[in-house]
């Protein structure tokens, strides 16, 4: 899900800089508060996105979680490494 935002963040960023280029280029001299907006705004949605994303992610792999009890189920062992002892 979230590469797929990321994508469509990266052709919002570069159409509102295209599209302020092109505003500067014919002479416009009002504000442009609406652009930065065009831009601002999907970037602050694409940071709650993730932040949840991230919880999710914290509360799947601890004890209770689904990943972790679906890993103790299948009886996970990872022998060959310290840094993630066997279940």
């Amino acid at each position: 899900m979230i590469s797929d935002i990321r994508a469509l963040l990266w052709l919002v960023t570069t159409g509102g800089i295209v599209l302020a280029a092109y505003c500067i280029h014919k002479g416009y001299t009002g504000s442009l508060p609406w652009l930065s907006a065009m831009v601002g705004l999907p970037w602050s949605a694409h940071g709650v996105v993730c932040s949840f994303y991230l919880n999710m992610a914290k509360s799947d792999h601890k004890e209770g979680g689904i990943t972790f009890e679906s890993a103790r189920a299948s009886n996970y062992l990872d022998a060959g490494s310290t840094d993630s002892p066997a279940i």
